[in-house]
């Protein structure tokens, strides 16, 4: 009989539900165990691809590893594997698989990545950059925070993803603001409790990259850098990526350095994860880590470039095999995010020739039509659409990717 693998979850998002084709076309059973089946009804492809392709789908509480062991075994399942595509979750995935005996991430490290103040603290004590932080759970910490810290500086809830919460505050006004929000919250945008209160650190300037790493059987493998392309501030939202880095590889090596440091502070040892670092005047400096494959389609773009499927890799590791990390070739990917804008829309064009004029465009969505509302995006699950393309070289699929986006074009009405 075909193995069986267990998802907790999973993103509306980036690759999402792309695992779960990936899984199916592995062979394997599918089980599926979510909160609430209802709320991947937004986005149709998800909730075709949840209900057609998987044989169990389950409700359990997802934020508790102790119900989701519960959940597989009083339906008489036994996975081969466990696993998520989803932030949220990889704590309690790691916790469950462990309890399970099934391959997966050191709990303790997936509990630390998961929290960017656990993060902080053990990367800085093991002496691996990072910005100046607080903890700020009340209004009266504020002032020492600001005076260990400065402005201006970056305000975020610790337990978020997809730039949700993160904010720039110039102002020791803005920082208060924040922070009363924060610390009234009981629960992330998932509904998993958190402490109230926020990070408050050092805001960083510089270009940002991620690194793409994948550990398995005692080895963590860089795969490589990935260009960032973020928004204006204050919300720091991510418009683009390009794989691999187009930048010197004394750059790219450095950034690395800091990857590997943070990712042996935490005792990360198994799967992929993507690693955001700030390349700053005084070198480069650790902003998070991810305990899973990056967002916004990143895995395709490492795909399109090294013939590495990472999210098929990622399936086969967490089923107990041994995942191929060698490429397959080296060209270039990139991906590029419509922001969009307060308004109604009114038209959509550029998108039935966009393939005729630009041969390197790989995929393409565009998430909205005549008579959606929208409204200034603040954080990534608010952008309109994306282009992605592939070619020869990195530079020439940014090049391609940033055309094709300026081909697409979306009216509003004020």
């Amino acid at each position: 009989m075909a193995g069986l693998l267990a998802f907790v979850e999973s993103n509306l998002t980036g690759t999402g539900v792309q695992a779960i084709t990936l899984a199916k076309e592995q062979g394997l059973r599918l089980a599926f165990l979510t909160a609430d089946l209802d709320r991947y009804r937004v986005d149709p492809v998800a909730f075709d691809t949840i209900t057609g392709e998987v044989e169990h789908v389950l409700a359990c509480d997802t934020t508790d590893p102790v119900a989701v062991e519960k959940c597989l075994r009083d339906n008489g399942l036994q996975p081969d594997g466990l696993m998520t595509v989803m932030e949220y979750y990889v704590p309690v995935v790691a916790a469950a698989a462990s309890a399970l005996g099934l391959p997966g991430l050191s709990p303790r490290a997936a509990r630390t990545a998961r929290d960017k103040l656990a993060t902080r603290t053990v990367c800085a004590a093991a002496g691996v950059p990072v910005p100046r932080f607080r903890y700020v759970g009340e209004l009266s910490e504020v002032d020492g925070a600001l005076a260990e810290v400065g402005l201006p500086c970056v305000v975020k809830p610790v337990d978020e993803s997809a730039s949700i919460g993160v904010t720039l505050c110039r102002t020791r006004e803005q920082v208060v603001a924040r922070i009363t929000e924060l610390a009234g919250r009981t629960a992330n945008s998932k509904g998993q409790a958190t402490r109230p209160g926020g990070l408050v650190e050092e805001c960083l300037f510089g270009h940002e990259v991620s690194v793409e790493v994948f550990a398995h059987d005692g080895r963590t493998v860089v795969l490589g850098v990935t260009d960032k392309l973020l928004g204006a501030t204050p919300h720091f939202l991510e418009l683009g990526h390009t794989f691999p880095s187009v930048l010197p590889a004394a750059v790219t090596d450095a950034a690395v350095g800091v990857v590997r440091a943070a990712l042996d502070a935490i005792g990360f040892d198994f799967g992929p994860a993507h690693v955001e670092v700030k390349l700053t005047p005084r070198g480069p400096v650790l902003i998070e880590i991810n305990a899973r494959t990056g967002g916004d389609f990143i895995p395709d773009l490492v795909g399109n470039a090294l013939g590495v499927p990472l999210l098929a890799r990622s399936i086969t590791a967490h089923t107990g095999g041994a995942p191929d990390l060698e490429p397959r070739w080296r060209r270039g990917s990139a991906i590029r995010f419509i922001g969009g804008r307060a308004g109604t829309v009114t038209s959509v064009s550029g998108v039935d020739d966009l393939a005729e004029h630009f041969p390197e465009v790989v995929g393409h969505r565009v998430k909205v039509g005549p008579g959606a509302t929208t409204r200034w995006p603040t954080n990534s699950h608010e952008r309109l659409g994306y282009v992605i393309t592939a070619a020869d070289t990195p530079a020439e699929a940014a090049v391609a990717a940033d055309a094709a986006l300026a081909h697409l074009a979306i009216g509003f009405a004020d």
